[in-house]
């Protein structure tokens, strides 16, 4: 039985669909999230619409700044809708420790760029064909030109956050945006790795997810000259909240439906990326049936989704995961009682709301 992440790195496998009359996955798509939940994302954003709409028109702009020729994949690149929460948390940030300052504009901007250039390269990677309810610049124009789409969007990010007066705005930007890189060289490294602890697993989500988070808060505390604790707890909020995304996300991509969620999914379980309910299944099951998922999960012919998917419910191992998301975000918002209370920070509490609600919108409750 294989169980080394390095001899399986060429493994190929497909998504078996359901037998005819057995399960179906689509028994465990996301049920409509909570009001409660939504309403909170809405006020957290209504906040700082007016900044927001800054920045995405800044976004826009970025195609202006690459020769013709290339101007019109770096727009097609920044064009796509997504919630923006890298540059919701910089203004968030930024407006509950003080003003919302046209730097705190730029970060948003810069963060935004290093997420979609990591956004390109994941769906090459992927081999996704749809991202934000469109296809992706690798479906379009194939992998040789994406990556260098996304190359010169790290590129161009790097070179904004140049224009920052204080030089440590800089390098905690570029230190962000290698840490998203190594993280997902670490990932990659360790595709249909049976052997993947949780430790490791938590040191690759908080690289690739949780640094730009933690950078976006951390640094709009920092243009407003915070103190280092009132830094250090939105670093650590932001970082927190970022990983329980990501541990969502994981979720998602296991019993999501794409017309409801938008982009490709199932690409975590065909590039053998082993999220945590299928880690948590995997340390939990009994030694026979331990042997049983990894041939499922080695399984040359294709995965059997439904058998594994049913596996992680039954066992609890999807319900620890959920839960393992809540915990952070828990402790995300205990962060902010450094912080004095305002508007902003109610803002960033909104969002801890809404992850909660998405959570339980993967979990059924």
């Amino acid at each position: 039985m294989q169980t080394s992440s390095t001899s399986q790195s060429d493994h190929l496998v497909q998504i078996l669909p359901p037998e005819e009359g057995g399960s179906e996955r689509l028994s465990w798509t996301l049920r409509p999230i909570s009001s409660q939940a939504t309403d909170a994302f809405a006020a957290s954003v209504d906040l700082i619409a007016p900044y927001l709409s800054q920045v995405e028109e800044k976004l826009r702009q970025q195609a202006s700044c690459f020769v013709p020729g290339v101007d019109h994949y770096i727009a097609y690149a920044c064009g796509g809708t997504g919630k923006r929460l890298r540059p919701v948390l910089a203004l968030l940030a930024g407006g509950a420790t003080g003003a919302i300052l046209s730097e705190h504009l730029d970060l948003a901007v810069i963060l935004e760029l290093v997420h979609i250039a990591s956004l390109v390269h994941d769906d090459i990677m992927d081999g996704a064909d749809l991202r934000r309810e469109r296809p992706t610049l690798n479906a379009k124009w194939g992998n040789s030109l994406s990556v260098l789409v996304g190359d010169v969007l790290f590129a161009h990010a790097l070179k904004m956050a140049t224009n920052f007066s204080k030089i440590e705005l800089c390098r905690r930007i570029a230190d962000a945006a290698s840490n998203v890189c190594s993280g997902e060289i670490l990932q990659t490294e360790h595709r249909f790795d049976l052997n993947l602890s949780l430790p490791d697993y938590y040191r690759m989500v908080e690289m690739k997810t949780g640094s730009l988070f933690s950078t976006a808060c951390e640094l709009g505390a920092r243009l407003n000259e915070s103190t280092s604790e009132v830094i250090e707890s939105l670093k650590n909020y932001g970082n927190k909240i970022g990983i329980a995304y990501q541990i969502l996300d994981d979720c998602i991509d296991l019993v999501g439906n794409e017309e409801k969620v938008g982009k490709t999914l199932g690409t975590d379980l065909l590039g053998g990326k082993f999220t945590l309910p299928i880690l948590m299944l995997l340390q939990t099951s009994p030694k026979k049936e331990k042997e049983e998922l990894h041939q499922l999960l080695l399984n040359k012919q294709g995965i059997d989704a439904v058998s594994l998917i049913s596996r992680t419910m039954a066992q609890g191992a999807f319900t620890s995961s959920v839960k393992e998301a809540e915990r952070l975000i828990e402790e995300a918002e205990y962060e902010l009682s450094s912080l004095s209370e305002n508007s902003y920070v109610t803002g960033l509490r909104g969002l801890a709301t809404y992850l909660r609600g998405m959570l339980q919108t993967v979990s059924g409750r």
